[in-house]
């Protein structure tokens, strides 16, 4: 490994790569490890501390690009296998890890993935979104119920990486608005989120991110086959699986169907209030890591403009005056 992909070097001192590495070292790499593609097959896009590759047949390579990249594909890979080992939905399979961990080889999931599509749907149907949150529900009952704490003690983290602290919120929100009444808001949103008591019974293995954009959908039944990219998981509050399945609209049906299937399944309820709390934390952390960036400018998939109209309607759905 060390020889066809040089870049890896640095990871030993943390320092960040920032040019991506070649495609024909990335092809040899695969093939000693039984993975035959051209070059010209792959496409290699950066990711979070982390390269990765498009491989033709539904396959994925992961690269490190730094000792943190190195430790967040090492954690992913355990909760795929746990995954793997006791639930029975899809989500990505580790096919191939080399002996240092810095390349891995996954099967994507099958179905199609295009939040952009789906989205408007589930926002104009009823039927379709209450279809569509049952299948998340029955999903996220078999992860929430079947992998325990001692199979991910002491290696996974106790709290999504997302939202991001008050005080990270508070450095940057002040370059992006400055609406006085509108900060004020969103620290106490903030407040909120960090009382938050969490009980014991509450921690589960999350993956923190459950959308649109991380679900494969199968076309003709329009319902959810897997979920991908645990890069987030953690041992934390359930709630946070749900947060999600709000919409910048005022309806429920998704996330009501998803309760109606959990609930019974698992034995605890879900609460809304908390849901949507979650939900306006993650709105404001997103509003806030707008600094530095053009209002027009679509950052993670939105203007300023449309951070606003969700960070308003979360926070009044969250906290209302």
């Amino acid at each position: 490994m060390r020889q066809v992909l040089q870049f890896t070097w640095s990871m030993i001192t943390g320092v960040r790569l920032y040019q991506p590495p070649e495609a024909h070292s990335v092809s040899a790499a695969l093939a000693a490890a039984g993975f035959h593609y051209r070059p010209s097959q792959l496409a290699v896009e950066e990711h979070d501390e982390r390269w990765l590759v498009r491989l033709p047949d539904q396959r994925l390579a992961w690269l490190a690009a730094s000792a943190t990249g190195l430790e967040r594909l090492r954690i992913e890979r355990r909760v795929l296998r746990l995954l793997e080992q006791h639930c029975s939905f899809d989500a990505p399979r580790v096919l191939y890890e080399s002996a240092d961990g810095e390349l891995d080889v996954r099967s994507m999931v099958p179905g199609a993935v295009d939040p952009w599509r789906f989205y408007p749907d589930v926002r104009a149907s009823t039927e379709l979104a209450v279809r569509f949150g049952a299948s998340i529900g029955a999903l996220l009952a078999e992860q929430h119920t079947r992998i325990g704490a001692a199979d991910v003690t002491p290696w996974l983290p106790r709290a999504p990486s997302w939202p991001e602290s008050r005080d990270w919120i508070r450095e940057r929100i002040q370059s992006v608005v400055d609406d006085t009444y509108l900060i004020a808001r969103v620290e106490a949103v903030m407040d909120a989120y960090d009382n938050v008591a969490i009980e014991d019974a509450d921690r589960v293995l999350v993956h923190a991110d459950i959308g649109l954009h991380n679900l494969a959908i199968e076309s003709e039944s329009r319902t959810v086959r897997g979920i991908f990219d645990y890069d987030g998981a953690a041992w934390a509050d359930r709630h946070h699986d749900f947060r999600y399945l709000v919409f910048d609209f005022d309806r429920y049906e998704l996330l009501e169907a998803a309760r109606a299937v959990y609930e019974p399944a698992v034995g605890r309820a879900i609460r809304r209030d908390r849901v949507l709390l979650y939900n306006a934390a993650c709105a404001v952390t997103f509003l806030a890591y707008r600094a530095g960036h053009a209002p027009d400018e679509r950052w993670c998939g939105r203007t300023l403009a449309e951070d606003l109209e969700w960070s308003t309607g979360a926070i009044a759905r969250a906290l209302p005056v």
